[in-house]
């Protein structure tokens, strides 16, 4: 299951909340459909990110997408477990991306871990080629 594809059916599945659950406060909503629009944006930082070519070779880029996955976690953990009204559908579809972003985080961890040395802290630093 790829991101956008996952993205796509939150999209699709806040469309059916607003029109058929009861109950659903429009302060709720909003704060819904805020946190929505930064996970999307977090997750394109980190497919942006992961486009290098050699990611291997690229600690510094590695260790940007390690930083950039804790908060998706948290916010595809929000949409799993805590959100107004949670569907089994959204259930699914949040631990088969919470997985796959623990998977992803203990990847980049251990790519990160040995190289510690070359990684550039600095988060302004935008030429690619630059960072070790």
């Amino acid at each position: 299951l790829s991101r956008s594809h996952s993205m796509q059916n939150r999209g699709t599945l806040l469309d059916i909340k607003i029109y058929h659950i009861e109950e659903l406060h429009m302060i709720a909503l909003l704060n819904e459909i805020f946190m929505l629009l930064l996970l999307c944006g977090i997750e394109a930082a980190r497919l942006w990110l992961g486009q290098e070519d050699n990611l291997g070779k690229r600690v510094s880029v590695v260790f940007r997408i390690l930083v950039l996955t804790v908060p998706s976690q948290y916010l595809t953990a929000y949409f799993t477990f805590w959100q107004t009204r949670v569907t089994q559908v959204d259930a699914v579809l949040g631990i088969i991306l919470l997985v796959i972003q623990s998977v992803q985080l203990i990847c980049a961890f251990l790519t990160c871990l040995p190289n510690k040395h070359r990684i550039c802290f600095n988060p302004f630093e935008m030429n690619i080629d630059k960072l070790h």
